[in-house]
């Protein structure tokens, strides 16, 4: 027996799914605050997040849009939020594998190396869905959908680095 990989997405509750994308970056910077006895990251975590994708998916839609495979404006908004939500459930799931690692853990810098794994997985896989939602079918929409992917990626980390470094000793 096998199971249809290319089925239709599974439909994600999306009021559910957001709330969760802003509160679980909280949990993980919980995790890394729980650690070091440092409030900022349990703020700073979900304004990376959040903050990141405000500033960047404007440019995603722009640059599809010189490409001339954007979707309308509402379907766009539609697919950031499925794959925010997508982010949101995805990073609930990395929370208590995370935060018993960190909690057992004996040297600082690995709760934020475990709390990094956590965050970039689930943005990898809130891309994913983002791709799939968007449904790009040209090889210029998927390599300016690449680009911005790294793009945003490489902003949020440095963000998260910053944070980060402050941190260990």
């Amino acid at each position: 027996m096998s199971v249809a990989i290319e089925s239709e997405p599974t439909p994600l509750p999306r009021a559910a799914g957001l709330a969760l994308a802003a509160l679980a970056p909280a949990a993980v910077g919980g995790i890394i605050t729980a650690h070091f006895a440092a409030v900022p990251p349990v703020a700073v975590t979900p304004a990376i997040v959040l903050g990141v994708i405000a500033a960047t998916s404007p440019a995603l839609y722009i640059a599809l849009a010189a490409t001339g495979e954007a979707p309308r404006v509402p379907a766009v908004a539609r697919a950031v939020a499925v794959a925010l939500a997508a982010f949101g459930i995805a990073l609930t799931g990395f929370v208590l594998p995370a935060t018993f690692l960190s909690l057992t853990s004996v040297t600082d810098p690995t709760p934020i190396v475990i709390a990094t794994i956590a965050l970039g997985g689930a943005a990898l896989l809130g891309m994913r869905r983002l791709a799939r939602e968007l449904a790009l079918n040209s090889l210029s929409a998927w390599l300016v959908f690449g680009v911005w992917s790294i793009a945003t990626l490489g902003i949020a980390g440095r963000l998260w680095w910053d944070m980060a470094r402050e941190l260990v000793p």
